[in-house]
């Protein structure tokens, strides 16, 4: 059996100064490709930046795997950052959401080695020489495609070191599971329930070594940010209206 694809992609493709020569990317000024998410992924350099805006809760993936994400919708398929024309109704965009069509893949000869990649289903990959050449004349990468890769280079670094704060979170057993119960207007019951989130009391029980190791490696900032940021649960359900 396939493992799924990650949120967004249709099919992912290795980028190939041969296969793609003659390809450009056009980035549309919508993103209609993330309309239908009501959470995507962040990484803990985004946690000061995206708390401002959007609730910030702990997924958990097979039954082990924590990370963060921060909340867009309160049902399913619904994003309330996104209007009509694709516009994203925040200041600041998540950079997964960012760095679509491009990703870095998992290569098998080791564990740092990657390969870089694009969702071929992305309408702004072309053939029709819209938007900016992906390989110069003999095979080189341009300066846009340069400019992409050092983001998902970037941008990777970022979720390792987040993924040691989640395996933190977890040693520390501070987490607990959330849920969300929000009645429309019109009437509508909306439920959301499969994330989690810091439990204040366990949280203010740690010994003080474990605060003091929390705060040496920054991660005690990321547990405030979190908390802080729930108040904006409060703003989401105002954009129901």
């Amino acid at each position: 059996m396939s493992n799924p694809l990650p949120l967004f992609y249709k099919n992912i493709v290795p980028l190939s100064s041969i296969n793609h020569k003659n390809h450009y990317i056009e980035y549309a000024d919508t993103f209609n490709f993330a309309k239908k998410t009501n959470s995507t992924y962040i990484a803990n350099v985004e946690f000061l930046k995206a708390s401002r805006e959007y609730p910030i809760v702990f997924a958990i993936e097979k039954g082990k795997t924590v990370y963060p994400v921060v909340l867009l919708g309160l049902d399913k398929d619904q994003n309330l950052f996104i209007d009509k024309n694709g516009k994203w109704l925040a200041n600041y965009v998540p950079a997964y959401v960012r760095r679509y069509p491009f990703i870095l893949a998992r290569t098998q000869t080791g564990d740092d080695n990657y390969t870089i990649c694009v969702d071929d289903q992305y309408p702004g990959f072309n053939t029709d020489k819209k938007g900016e050449r992906l390989f110069g004349r003999s095979g080189t990468y341009s300066d846009q495609l340069k400019k992409s890769i050092e983001f998902l280079k970037e941008y990777n670094n970022h979720t390792q070191n987040t993924a040691a704060f989640c395996a933190k979170l977890v040693e520390l057993n501070i987490l607990e599971p959330m849920k969300l119960s929000v009645k429309t207007n019109e009437g509508k019951q909306l439920s959301m329930s499969g994330f989690m989130g810091v439990n204040r009391k366990k949280f203010k029980a740690l010994p003080s070594e474990k605060i003091i190791d929390l705060f040496k490696t920054d991660q005690l900032e990321l547990i405030y940010l979190h908390l802080a940021s729930l108040t904006n649960i409060e703003t989401l359900m105002q954009r129901l209206d």
